[in-house]
């Protein structure tokens, strides 16, 4: 998951660096979406009760992309990324609870806990640095709530189908090139051209993005929602330390203080049986 993590912080990195986040993550759909269809012949078919699990889980997915992109036409990656993400392990935690009866146990829920405090501290270091305007934070909290839906869904619709491999092979497929084909119908041949000018990110973004998706997809289907949520929303210290070494970012004592926070997160729920 951390490895996961890694991979999805460079992929949001490309994203925010490229010219239109909307062309990259639409060009990275496309990317994933040729991917996951090769592997298509060598899974199961979902069984029928996963099919409206999928349909669900597209509409999140596709509402989550345009969200993070209004984000980060209004913030920089340092404050849109925290504040997008920062919320998702007590959203889901909480989600996960209601909808599937999942409770973390003792060492786990220290451990989301943790992680959301150092999470939530990056993010008031974000807004405390440079302000936030109030689209940006209606853009983010929309991209967090949507990731926590999302995650909840994903993660029954693993246990409905059975087979996590083929759950996710073909909800890559349906979502990312459903998303795909809905913004070339609005954008029509430009986008081509867009995505001409951003191949080498879009590649390089979409297979960073799937193999980012595949591990997050195959912890849902072990463990519970919440914790997975918080090891996988350790990506904005990761995303932090690009800002700060590639960036020039500048990071308070509060935004310091965030990653021993997230670090003993990771080893409560490391440990926690």
């Amino acid at each position: 998951m951390l490895l996961a993590a890694v991979l999805h912080a460079s992929w949001q990195a490309l994203v925010k660096s490229g010219q239109s986040a909307l062309n990259v993550l639409t060009g990275m759909c496309l990317v994933s979406a040729a991917v996951a269809a090769a592997a298509l012949p060598f899974v199961s078919v979902p069984p029928r009760g996963a099919w409206p699990v999928l349909g669900v889980s597209i509409l999140f997915h596709s509402a989550y992309r345009v969200a993070l992109a209004r984000a980060y036409a209004h913030g920089d990656l340092s404050q849109a990324f925290p504040l997008a993400r920062g919320f998702v392990p007590l959203f889901a935690t909480v989600i996960a609870f209601i909808t599937l009866g999942q409770l973390p146990v003792a060492g786990q829920l220290i451990g989301i806990a943790a992680i959301s405090c150092g999470l939530l501290a990056l993010a008031l270091d974000s807004l405390l640095q440079g302000g936030v305007r109030g689209r940006l934070l209606l853009a983010a909290g929309a991209a967090g709530l949507t990731v926590a839906s999302y995650s909840v869904i994903d993660a029954y619709g693993t246990r409905v189908s059975g087979d996590w491999a083929a759950y996710t092979a073909w909800l890559v497929v349906l979502d990312s090139g459903s998303f795909f084909l809905a913004v070339w119908a609005i954008t029509g041949r430009k986008l081509w051209s867009a995505l001409d000018a951003e191949r080498a990110r879009t590649v390089i973004s979409g297979l960073l993005g799937i193999g980012s998706f595949v591990v997050f997809l195959w912890a849902l289907s072990r463990g519970p929602v919440g914790a997975v949520s918080a090891l996988r929303e350790t990506s904005i210290l990761f995303a932090t330390l690009i800002g700060v070494f590639l960036h020039g970012d500048k990071r308070s004592a509060i935004g310091l203080a965030a990653a021993p926070m997230i670090v003993i997160g990771i080893a409560a729920i490391a440990i926690a049986r």
